[in-house]
């Protein structure tokens, strides 16, 4: 349990920062800027912002959470005696994250009372005053929630739910589950999956988390090596009596410790393009085909596309499935390129290539595009680039968004707020109006 609670920079440091900014500090109304840092404590108020739609205002007397105290004192350590006095005025925004469980939810599942965990958006911490912190929240937890997803060795246990879901013949699990592609109008879908490290609770590592599914172990019975961490792909069908056990899809040439997820197949299942992903980080853009959907692929081909050594992250469009669009990755980030018949390839326009980085290409209805940047999932249609959304006051976080053939439904992964790496997970929402309905489970939506 030493060390549980060295947490990123300081855990107190925006109480240190409260009371060395106070002292000889006149009273004065003006906000001054403050570093950026975890705050700590218990709601007091929330209430709507006047003049703001949808924003909300959330007092929290800073304070550590009584869990946390609690642990310290168990370990032995020095247990502040911080100034309860000090208010945090945070503001909820519809970008904010808010998390109150394993899922992300709205604010409206927070409650006066409750011990909560808030991340600033960076360069909107100020103080007014001695006792006045403003900020505004990019991510707000309660702080069990919190605790579990970045203190769990501070836990004597992790609950069930957790590492619970590790059934192979289902789709998602408490493992990795990315990169989904439906064919067939979706009654087929390839998706790429693995198992994410051990949870480490009361000094121990812990088991690999997830479905340990066909494949990802070798004759001998030992976990391949691009298992924990890694992933390789996988395919399901769906059948009269549901979805039907997930089997892997077997690549030849691949390295032992390689990842590997295919990123784009057409919809008779005999052509696709896969990244490959070496021990070094390499990624490697490759192509595959085989004479019908029953027989095994056939060597995999290097394609050779401008941008620099590492790419992939591919896929094909068009009528003839000539245009190439893909991603190109480098130390400082990643940036998309396309390719037409008959042009060289090249960078996509300022709007969709900034200086973050830009992957998960796929090319929906009427040459729109869907893409990440970062952790967004983004939308380039009509000239515009917009967001996409889930429903709820506040932003539900989903990547690798592809659209159905008619473009009525949208594939994706969604996070699951575990400890250590997040357990992403597949689902589908339908197309209501011009937004996108309430996301189903994989496993529990039916194709039309």
């Amino acid at each position: 349990m030493k060390g549980v609670f060295k947490m990123r920079g300081s855990l107190l440091s925006l109480a240190l920062v409260v009371l060395t900014v106070a002292c000889g500090m006149q009273d004065t109304n003006a906000p001054v800027p403050q570093p950026d840092s975890l705050v700590l404590g218990r709601i007091s108020a929330i209430r709507d912002v006047a003049g703001e739609p949808g924003v909300r205002e959330v007092e929290v007397q800073e304070g550590l959470p009584d869990q946390m105290e609690s642990a310290m004192r168990r370990e032995g350590r020095l247990v502040p005696a911080l100034d309860k006095d000090v208010t945090v005025r945070v503001r909820v925004t519809g970008d904010t994250v808010c998390v109150a469980g394993l899922r992300a939810g709205d604010l409206d599942d927070f409650r006066v009372g409750q011990e909560v965990a808030v991340n600033p958006v960076q360069g909107t911490t100020a103080m007014t005053g001695s006792k006045l912190i403003t900020a505004d929240a990019a991510e707000f937890y309660l702080f069990s929630a919190y605790r579990l997803r970045f203190l769990p060795r501070s836990l004597e246990s992790v609950p069930d739910e957790v590492t619970a879901p590790s059934d192979p013949r289902r789709i998602d699990s408490a493992g990795l589950e990315m990169t989904p592609l439906p064919v067939q109008n979706g009654k087929v879908v390839y998706f790429a999956a693995g198992l994410l490290p051990g949870i480490p609770v009361g000094g121990n590592e812990g088991s690999p988390v997830g479905a340990v599914r066909p494949g990802m172990r070798d004759r001998s019975g030992v976990l391949a090596p691009w298992a924990v961490g890694g992933f390789r792909p996988y395919r399901t069908a769906r059948g009269k009596d549901g979805w039907g056990e997930p089997r892997p899809v077997e690549l030849p040439d691949l390295s032992p410790d390689s990842r590997a997820r295919i990123t784009w197949i057409n919809d008779d299942e005999t052509a696709c393009l896969v990244e490959a992903t070496l021990a070094d980080g390499t990624r490697q853009l490759l192509a595959g085909q085989r004479p019908t959907a029953k027989a095994l692929w056939g060597k995999l081909e290097r394609l050779d596309v401008p941008g620099g050594p590492s790419v992939g992250d591919s896929q094909r469009f068009g009528r003839q499935l000539k245009a190439l669009v893909w991603t190109v990755f480098d130390a400082n980030g990643s940036d998309l390129w396309l390719s037409t018949e008959g042009k060289p390839g090249q960078m996509l326009e300022p709007r969709i290539n900034t200086m973050g980085p830009e992957w998960a290409p796929r090319v929906g209805p009427n040459n729109s595009l869907y893409f990440c940047r970062a952790d967004r999932q983004l939308l380039f249609a009509g000239g515009v680039v917009q967001e996409v959304r889930l429903p709820g006051a506040q932003r539900r976080p989903l990547l690798e968004a592809v659209p159905g053939k008619d473009g009525a439904v949208l594939f994706f992964r969604m996070p699951r707020y575990t400890p250590g790496a997040l357990d992403w997970d597949l689902a589908v929402a339908a197309r209501t109006g011009s937004n996108w309905g309430k996301p189903v489970a994989l496993d529990e939506w039916k194709p039309e």
